[in-house]
């Protein structure tokens, strides 16, 4: 048996489901093939910080209204000491005047339920993609149970470990593992103190804890621990409650309640992974998309955002050259130098922050406390804030 449609999206995550709105936003048919019977909105999941650029693409997808539903508006990011001392404050709100979109706090299964949605009968689930290839007629996917659908172009929005990229690139190293695991949870504490707006990020020696409300009494966290050598969290292992307690003792509040009030079945420890910049990721008719072209760490918060960017601009140069060679190449063009440069400074963040010893924490929250304005926000979140995409 073989589909037909314009445009082939493998994957259906925030990345895909967003192409396939931006696409039909510009009139071009796009379906969406995701190998999950069940998508992650239907699991227990975690938070996002969607930034200026991220919400402004979700508007150009055509998706306006998911943000009004379902974000928490934040207008403070503190960073801070584990031993409580504010290092610096980054005023959201008045960033927001500036570009016009506030930054949103959302449940990503909440934020991929919404998409889905909106998405209806050009998402497939449980269709496993097993090859990719192209000829004079276009490209081709060979799904799981035989089925070959073909198309006009075919994107791969697979993730870290894509089956699309594989066909455009079989020899090249694994994936680089960043050296840290990031403990996640979401747990619901009426009457905790958790200011309603503000991002706080605490940094320590060798780990650091993330954490902001989603509101409705719900608060994302993010405890993220270096394991100093001995390989992700995946290949070994560790009680992980036990370790979480044993690794923030001590932190101020509310740290230590929010990981007592956690469930233990409900933490989930995600290695964190990203790949070196690429010089191309198109090859004729099939191209790459979100974290199956450039994983980064999520030190920037822009894994999510960088994929929004990257539908609405590849929307936009099939809009102009039709489903075609060229406008996958436009698209290319336009996307390589500043998703490269996202992985680069992400990547430098996360080894910023990790510092072990005393001496490296101690000039590392010097560093922030003197000149976050003059060069962390100048040199690290303006890249993130660019709406210029």
């Amino acid at each position: 048996m073989t589909g037909r449609t314009q445009v082939a999206v493998i994957g259906g995550g925030i990345g895909g489901l967003a192409t396939v709105l931006a696409l039909r936003r510009a009139g071009v048919k796009a379906t969406a093939y995701e190998r999950a019977t069940r998508l992650r909105a239907e699991e227990a999941g975690h938070g996002l910080v969607l930034w200026h650029n991220a919400a402004l693409a979700l508007h150009a997808c055509g998706a306006e209204d998911v943000l009004t539903k379902i974000g928490h508006e934040l207008d403070t990011y503190r960073f801070a000491s584990a031993g409580g001392r504010t290092l610096a404050r980054w005023r959201l709100d008045a960033a927001a005047e500036r570009w016009g979109a506030p930054v949103q706090a959302v449940s990503r299964p909440d934020l991929h339920r919404a998409l889905a949605d909106e998405v209806g009968t050009d998402l497939r689930t449980g269709e496993r993609c097993v090859a990719v290839a192209q000829d004079e007629r276009g490209a081709v996917a060979r799904l799981a149970d035989g089925e070959e659908v073909r198309a006009d172009v075919l994107i791969g929005a697979d993730g870290l470990r894509s089956t699309v990229r594989r066909t455009l690139m079989p020899v090249e190293p694994p994936p680089r593992y960043a050296g840290y695991t990031a403990f996640q949870g979401v747990v619901r504490v009426p009457g905790l103190e958790v200011a309603p707006g503000r991002f706080t990020n605490t940094f320590g020696r060798g780990r650091w804890f993330v954490h902001y409300p989603l509101g409705g009494d719900r608060v994302y966290w993010d405890g993220v621990v270096d394991t100093a050598g001995s390989g992700p969290w995946s290949t070994f292992g560790r009680p992980v409650h036990e370790t979480l307690t044993r690794a923030f003792a001590g932190w101020p509040e509310p740290i230590p309640s929010l990981i007592a009030a956690t469930p233990r079945d409900a933490v989930v420890p995600v290695d964190i992974f990203d790949r070196d910049p690429v010089p191309r990721w198109t090859a004729g008719r099939l191209t790459l998309l979100g974290d199956a072209a450039h994983p980064m760490t999520f030190n920037l918060g822009q894994g999510v955002g960088q994929a929004l960017e990257d539908a609405v601009v590849l929307a936009e140069c099939l809009a102009s050259s039709g489903p075609s060679e060229a406008g996958l190449l436009a698209y290319e063009r336009r996307r390589l130098a500043r998703t490269a440069a996202m992985v680069r400074r992400s990547r430098a963040n996360g080894e910023f922050i990790r510092r072990r010893g005393p001496v490296g924490g101690a000039l590392r929250n010097a560093f922030v406390r003197v000149a976050f304005e003059r060069l962390v926000l100048r040199k690290t979140y303006q890249l993130t804030m660019s709406t210029d995409f």
